[in-house]
């Protein structure tokens, strides 16, 4: 199976290096944030900065009081961003420097990412891809 990449922020212009294919979409049942501390690339362990990151829209709805049934997704609980395809040969250093790139609070998730035919209409760009959201669960984040 190819090794995706999603980016929704600054990977958008950095993309991972042994890129072969890029592809827009979306993640769904997601919302995308300034809602987790950096050290590293936005600030100092004494003044910690903001940076983006991506939410479980549930969790989010929770931390913002809105009610919601169990796990309801609401209409705009989605992510546009990049799904990068790696070169198979690079797989291994790709994922060692995604895995230093996002550290600090990100996991690793496969979700699938959803794109738009030519006639308007929803489709799978990308059944399993791989992205580094935040859970809000780590020191680091919400």
């Amino acid at each position: 199976m190819p090794y995706w990449v999603f980016g929704y922020g600054s990977l958008i212009f950095k993309p991972p290096p042994h890129t072969v294919e890029q592809k827009s979409g979306y993640v769904k049942g997601v919302v995308r944030r300034f809602a987790q501390s950096s050290n590293d690339h936005r600030g100092t362990p004494e003044l910690p900065g903001r940076v983006v990151t991506v939410v479980e829209a549930p969790v989010w709805h929770r931390l913002e009081g809105k009610e919601t049934e169990d796990g309801q997704v609401l209409a705009d609980d989605y992510v546009w961003g990049v799904a990068y395809r790696i070169d198979p040969e690079k797989e291994a250093e790709v994922q060692a420097y995604m895995e230093y790139r996002e550290k600090n609070g990100y996991t690793c998730h496969h979700v699938p990412v959803y794109g738009l035919s030519a006639d308007g209409k929803q489709e799978y760009i990308v059944v399993q891809d791989v992205s580094f959201p935040a859970s809000c669960h780590c020191p680091a984040s919400c």
